[in-house]
């Protein structure tokens, strides 16, 4: 599973060979209609924005398991993709951000694509800390995850995935192009799109009648945009509310209108009407801590 050298066309030739005898890789990840335009796009190094294949990262560095661990454990059948996960999983697992050829764009399919990754990631996490997994939403409607405790308990549980933001990219590539590059940074805003992102599993959670946990999964690199609010408790979980009035946060939330026109109304009864927020840290090597278990209004 680790290749002997670093050396990127040696790496490329591992995968693969690994490819062929792994259903994760050529059914989910790779399928044969990916992995020709896959393959060509990694001959070549990205100069642009030093982009590269998370699946061959996660080989170079010794843990591709923790991304084909979870499909074989619940997308795997047999050797072959289970006939009833959900089409849309399908597409969606497939390793493509990196085709497109403007850098934001792959910035944003590569979000896109760790979100998916990250719920079944999550359900494995969980099953090592004593769940037993009854549902997933790779595999019909619903929450992403439904889980019962030894004790009989039933929760259900929305994953939000939060990696690298936008204005933190563009500074990477304009560091890259031109020399270090440096911006501000609010940690209003940064609080505030947490709380956010909380908010959109809680509208998602609304249709299941049991314990329901929103679950923001935050990069470890960019966990310093979060760190000082969430230690110093800046939202009152049971009682949420927008902070400040950053313009960039005002944009942002403008944006938001068309999806959701009763955003700032109902966020107090939206939040508060799930019984707990989960921070977990996603670590080197996919590695998940849980670093804060947040009472809400219904708790």
């Amino acid at each position: 599973m680790t290749p002997s050298s670093n050396n990127g066309a040696i790496t490329i030739d591992v995968l693969a060979a690994i490819r062929t005898g792994c259903a994760a890789l050529n059914s989910v990840f790779l399928p044969d209609d990916t992995w020709p335009d896959f393959k060509a796009w990694h001959v070549e190094p990205d100069a642009v924005a030093a982009h590269r294949s998370m699946l061959l990262l996660a080989l170079e560095r010794g843990h591709l398991g923790r991304l084909t661990g979870p499909i074989h454990r619940y997308l795997i059948e047999n050797g072959r993709l289970r006939s009833h996960v959900r089409l849309q999983y399908v597409k969606d697992l497939r390793e493509r951000w990196m085709l497109y050829p403007d850098p934001l764009e792959r910035h944003h399919k590569s979000r896109m694509f760790t979100g998916r990754v990250a719920e079944l990631q999550c359900a494995e996490w969980l099953e090592t800390r004593g769940w037993r997994i009854v549902g997933l939403e790779a595999l019909r409607p619903g929450s992403d995850i439904e889980a019962v405790t030894a004790s009989g308990a039933v929760a259900a549980f929305e994953v939000k995935s939060i990696g690298s933001e936008d204005d933190d990219f563009a500074m990477i590539l304009r560091s890259m192009a031109q020399g270090p590059s440096a911006g501000s940074v609010s940690p209003y805003v940064a609080i505030n799109y947490l709380l956010f992102r909380v908010y959109e599993a809680a509208k998602q959670l609304a249709q299941f009648n049991g314990h329901r946990i929103a679950v923001a999964v935050i990069d470890d690199l960019t966990w310093w945009r979060f760190e000082m609010q969430l230690q110093n408790h800046w939202i009152e979980w049971g009682n949420p509310t927008f902070l400040a009035h950053d313009p960039e946060w005002e944009k942002f939330a403008k944006e938001q209108d068309d999806r959701y026109p009763e955003l700032r109304a109902e966020l107090r009864s939206v939040v508060g009407g799930i019984d707990g927020v989960w921070i977990i840290k996603r670590a080197y090597g996919y590695e998940h801590h849980l670093e804060q278990e947040l009472s809400t209004g219904s708790a």
